[in-house]
């Protein structure tokens, strides 16, 4: 056999072996990961990965960075004029330098947005705050918890619902003269608060586990997180990355040391990727590497990321494959969008009022008593097929298509 045979067949056999390494790597099946992590990295269910990805929605994206080190670290190169700073974590606990700096921020009228279940006394008597911890058995998640606000604007008739993984916390004291209620619990129990400081504000939720995945996966709990976010303004937006819960852990175990490569071994991404590239390497010694042209950048178009967001809630819904609320919602913006454009009552439709609609809008009455006709049912039907949702789907776009 030539050495030609022997090293196609060597490479052969390198390359399978990788590809078989990175399959067993991605597929094997893996337990999901309970353990409260409130990061921006993590997917796992108390992580907050799908709440940065849309903080753009509610923010410019240029103006949202990340902070991995302390306060006094990162906002003494950061231009601290009129900015944002969010900080999410089962427990925040700064030190005394960090402190200060907030007290600087603050003063200096920078806002706050500090959501944790257990904070210091020193952080209690700055903010003049006391506080009831109440969780389920075993000192974890409660349910059946439903939260409000105080604002009619925001405020949903039925409240936000988290069936389990979440806490009911509640302020039992603050000072009335520099504190607004800003939400509370289904008992009627405080757990939202705007603290005037300074020449700031500090808004502080005592519930994070509202903020991370798995609950904003939940009905249309994601709107309850993102309506508290709204009492920030649109401007520099500062994500904190450093009080994390698994940061903090990691760190007294380590006795105050983190290595880069445990930070890359704990995300199975990384890890993947950290597997790979030493394997690439290996085969890059043993045969070298050909030379190559300098990959072109490819340059990304401008994105409108409040479709990107409606894309997303709307895979959210179909991936539930709840066929039957995306119908209603779909029916209820039309009924919404109708009294909004052509001032008719949809609530009680008669002839008149088809025959009022079909005028102004130019489309056949009978199209419009047959759209009607199918969206009132939906409330007598307990679910409907895709092929249902599909045809339902095509009505309402002939109609907003006609409309144009």
């Amino acid at each position: 056999m030539s050495s030609s045979s022997s090293n196609r067949i060597l490479i052969t056999a390198t390359v399978c072996i990788v590809l078989l390494v990175v399959f067993v790597l991605a597929y094997s099946p893996k337990p999901i990961d309970w353990s409260l992590s409130y990061s921006k990295y993590d997917t796992k269910p108390f992580g907050n990965k799908l709440l940065f990805e849309l903080l753009p929605v509610a923010f410019d994206e240029d103006a949202v960075k990340t902070s991995h080190g302390t306060f006094d670290e990162f906002f003494s190169d950061f231009e601290t004029e009129a900015t944002n700073l969010i900080v999410i974590n089962n427990e925040f606990s700064p030190d005394e330098t960090d402190i200060d700096t907030l007290i600087e921020l603050l003063n200096q009228g920078n806002n706050l947005f500090l959501s944790a279940s257990s904070m210091p006394d020193t952080i209690r008597s700055l903010f003049k705050i006391d506080y009831q911890e109440r969780y389920g058995a075993g000192d974890f998640f409660l349910d059946s918890i439903s939260f409000n606000f105080s604002n009619r604007k925001l405020r949903t008739h039925l409240g936000y619902w988290y069936k389990k993984a979440i806490s009911n916390n509640y302020f039992t004291s603050y000072d009335t003269l520099s504190t607004s209620v800003l939400g509370f619990n289904n008992l009627g129990k405080t757990n939202f608060i705007k603290v005037k400081y300074g020449l700031g504000h500090v808004f502080i939720n005592l519930n994070p586990q509202a903020f991370t995945n798995y609950n904003l996966l939940i009905k249309d709990n994601y709107e309850y997180a993102f309506k508290c976010l709204s009492y920030l303004p649109n401007q520099a937006t500062v994500w904190d990355e450093h009080y994390k819960y698994k940061y903090l852990v990691h760190n007294y175990e380590s006795g105050g040391q983190r290595s880069i490569l445990s930070f890359i071994l704990d995300r199975t991404p990384l890890r993947i990727a950290w597997y790979v590239l030493l394997i690439g390497v290996l085969i890059f010694f043993l045969f070298g590497s050909a030379r190559r042209q300098r990959a072109v950048p490819i340059l990304k178009p401008n994105i409108n990321s409040t479709v990107t967001f409606i894309e997303t809630i709307g895979r959210l819904y179909y991936s539930r494959k709840n066929h039957m609320d995306i119908a209603k919602k779909r029916f209820s913006y039309l009924q919404e969008y109708i009294r909004t454009r052509y001032y008719i009552n949809t609530s009680e439709m008669n002839d008149e009022l088809y025959q009022q609609l079909a005028d102004k809008s130019s489309i056949p009455i009978r199209a419009i008593k047959q759209l009607f006709e199918l969206g009132n049912n939906l409330s007598n039907m307990q679910r409907i097929s895709e092929e249902d949702l599909e045809q339902f789907n095509r009505r309402i776009d002939f109609f907003y298509e006609q409309c144009q």
